[in-house]
């Protein structure tokens, strides 16, 4: 989760709108298992993924390279709705998680050993993935574990809400930890490019343009 220096061929902002999309992604498929039990498997695979992606050439790299952009559909998609100012619970559930991950992000980056405690621990997941395979889940495990051993230690925590049914479930308890550290990676992205809080309000115009052209490289279904 080190910061590094990123080549895209994208725009300024349009990197900064795909990190964002992942940001939201990542916070969607915390809803999704917590509200029914599932998640979208493409999805799932590309914000675990990022988490082992350790030296990033470009923005898109980090998502899967030439297939970025579609790879973070549900993201671009569940960010266009927040935009146009979705009322359902699900679009304010996740617009929740994606401000606590975005505040829990920033407590993290001035904790220098701790991220350094994440990326010896992930490197440990890495290992799990070459034995198994990514959505195994002693991955989940794996990846849950380095978030509940780091960033539970803050005062502050993601409350998430859903079927109690789903929630209570070991397996889902350590995918929604799992998304949540993606989140967490992603945000890390979405600052390095330039991402704040603020702009989401100043420059909403500018935003939606750029969200709306990558909506029109994404791939027909």
């Amino acid at each position: 989760m080190e910061e590094l220096l990123l080549i895209s061929q994208l725009n300024s902002n349009q990197q900064r709108v795909l990190a964002l999309a992942a940001v939201v992604q990542a916070a969607a498929l915390v809803h999704q298992v917590a509200s029914t039990g599932k998640a979208d498997e493409d999805a799932s695979r590309c914000s675990l993924a990022s988490l082992f992606v350790t030296s990033p050439q470009s923005t898109e790299d980090v998502y899967g390279e030439a297939d970025a952009v579609n790879n973070l559909r549900l993201g671009l998609l569940t960010l266009k709705s927040i935009l146009n100012q979705d009322q359902s619970v699900g679009a304010r559930e996740i617009t929740r998680y994606v401000l606590g991950l975005t505040h829990l992000q920033n407590k993290l980056r001035k904790r220098p050993a701790m991220l350094n405690n994440i990326s010896k621990q992930l490197s440990h997941s890495q290992r799990q993935v070459d034995l198994y395979e990514l959505t195994h889940p002693n991955v989940f495990a794996s990846v849950a574990e380095t978030y509940s051993s780091t960033l539970s230690s803050f005062h502050f925590r993601i409350q998430v809400t859903g079927n109690p049914t789903y929630l209570q479930q070991p397996m889902n308890t350590n995918r929604v930890r799992s998304y949540l550290l993606a989140g967490i990676r992603a945000t890390t992205l979405w600052r390095q490019v330039g991402g704040r809080k603020w702009q989401l309000v100043l420059f909403k115009n500018s935003l939606q343009r750029e969200l709306n052209a990558l909506l029109d490289q994404l791939k027909s279904a």
